[in-house]
């Protein structure tokens, strides 16, 4: 047990001899400036516009009126397109959610409907396939985008609400969110090490790595280049072969069922705390189709990520054994490539950093856009197209509880003894079907928590709250081992929180306006 809290401590932290050896640079603030402006005209012909936003709506409208002409079936949109992290090459994910026992027969009439589609010029549908693998999917092609259309996959539209109740709460104009288009910008076309389909990460897999580098390095991050540096850097040196990562820190492999993380290892709080988590689990939880609930246990893969909002779901597990050792090299290679550009003086840092993206500006910074038919302004003209990343939550969060029909609150009387008479007036804004849905404005949130001094205990220790491991089994004892925690501190299918809120630190809110912060940020950052 020793011999692997040290190992964990060596292997996996941030402060490798690369990295150390990248610290002894001294990156000035005034390089760091300059490389995060260029870095933002970068994003800037990369991001989502209104335009690019408005014509994939279009797709989704068009789509969700071809298959609501049918009874008792719901369209949702979910993944990069609603929360507005999509590259210009990225496609649409919908899922169609069907009565029970209705999804095979409808298949075939959703099949037949876009294949009757085919030729008309208005939406130019093309390529229509039924893929029937585990998840059977539609794919096709619409407007030049393609466009895969599921089945009652309801995970995909918790995750978002995850997500984008993650990025309100980090603030910094959208850090969260900016930072995974830029490092995805990098995967799919600089390094070709995105796309579950090809043997390669899938995006939420690449979202929640990038989600625990914003958690763990909070404080020194200056904009979505630093955020890509820092993902380079300890990803390329991380121990993959006896780690896997979580949202409180690396696991090692060899104690699994339980997933016991060690404290940060940069001796800094986690922003995101352990009740903050566990309430999203709650919150977050889809329904799982009996076929699901015969594997509890983390399957062990090549690279390992423990899926937040299901500890059982290895988001890893798309990289095969062939594509592991190209992915821990891209990292690497990036990462050394990064901190040459970011050592350089600062007259050239700017030109070498569009090099460095250089695949992804001549693709997409020539005023032509994959998903946009007029043209778009060009990279270097000094201007930019409009773009907007914040998303409607309140949408998100509202359609994924209707669809359950009600069943937070029967979740929520029914398998809790504990919950408090007024715990559904606390959870914010009544809707008009019943359902409660959690005002997540700033304002709220300050007024709120604003001094509560919830937050991270500086030993990180769950306390005497029951834990449990993967297999399900469930103890009351607290996690007991040094600098240790236990992820999963409860059963995922407990009752809703009484606050969605109520865990997240003083030093989260203060993210919220993190406007005047970026200034101390930079300079924190320059020794990184």
């Amino acid at each position: 047990m020793g011999d692997n809290q040290e190992r964990l401590s060596v292997s996996s932290s941030s402060l490798t001899t690369a990295q150390a050896e990248g610290d002894s640079l001294m990156i000035v603030e005034e390089s760091w400036m300059i490389a995060e402006e260029r870095a933002h005209e970068i994003l800037s012909v990369i991001q989502p516009f209104f335009v690019s936003d408005r014509n994939r709506n279009e797709i989704i409208d068009y789509v969700r009126a071809l298959i609501k002409s049918h009874d008792g079936i719901e369209v949702f949109s979910f993944g990069s397109v609603p929360l507005k992290t999509y590259l210009p090459d990225g496609d649409i994910d919908m899922t169609v959610i069907t009565k029970q026992n209705m999804e095979d027969k409808f298949f075939e009439k959703m099949y037949n409907t876009l294949k009757s589609e085919e030729g008309k010029p208005e939406f130019d549908v093309t390529d229509v396939k039924y893929i029937p693998a585990q998840v059977k999917v539609i794919k096709c092609n619409i407007r030049n985008i393609a466009v895969d259309i599921s089945f009652n996959q309801m995970a995909g539209l918790c995750a978002l609400c995850f997500l984008e109740q993650v990025d309100q709460l980090f603030g910094r104009d959208h850090l969260f969110k900016r930072s995974i288009i830029l490092i995805k910008a990098w995967c799919y076309y600089e390094s070709r090490i995105l796309g579950a389909n090809m043997g390669l990460f899938s995006t939420y897999a690449l979202s929640i790595l990038v989600l625990y580098i914003i958690n763990l390095f909070h404080s020194s991050l200056s904009g979505p280049l630093s955020v890509l540096y820092k993902f380079l850097d300890y990803y390329g040196s991380f121990d993959w072969s006896n780690y896997c990562i979580s949202l409180s820190g690396p696991v090692p492999i060899s104690r699994l069922p339980e997933l016991m993380a060690a404290s940060p290892e940069n001796g800094q709080e986690l922003l995101l705390d352990q009740k903050f988590v566990r309430d999203c689990v709650k919150l977050y939880t889809a329904p799982t189709k009996p076929v699901e609930t015969n594997g509890l246990e983390f399957p062990i893969k090549h690279l390992n990520i423990v899926d937040p909002l299901k500890y059982s779901n290895n988001l890893g597990k798309s990289v095969t054994i062939g594509n592991v050792k190209r992915v821990k090299h891209a990292f690497t290679l990036g990462a050394r490539k990064l901190r040459d550009v970011l050592s350089l003086p600062g007259e050239t840092i700017g030109w070498r950093l569009e090099k460095y993206f250089g695949n992804a500006l001549e693709r997409n910074g020539k005023g032509q856009r994959q998903d946009v038919k007029d043209p778009v302004t060009a990279f270097g003209t000094g201007r930019s197209e409009l773009s907007d990343l914040s998303g409607d939550f309140e949408g998100y969060f509202g359609r994924l509880a209707s669809y359950q029909n009600n069943e937070f609150y029967l979740r929520a009387m029914n398998g809790s003894t504990s919950m408090q008479p007024n715990v559904f007036q606390n959870m914010g804004k009544r809707r008009g079907t019943g359902t409660y849905i959690p005002d997540m404005s700033q304002q709220l949130y300050h007024a709120r928590f604003r001094g509560s001094g919830a937050g991270n205990s500086a030993s990180h220790h769950i306390g005497a709250s029951s834990s449990c491991n993967l297999s399900g089994e469930v103890s009351t004892s607290s996690a007991s081992i040094k600098g240790e925690e236990c992820v999963k501190s409860e059963p995922c299918q407990s009752s809703p929180p009484e606050n969605v809120g109520d865990s997240i630190s003083s030093k989260t809110l203060e993210m919220e306006n993190g406007k005047e912060q970026e200034s101390k940020a930079s300079q924190k950052l320059k020794s990184s």
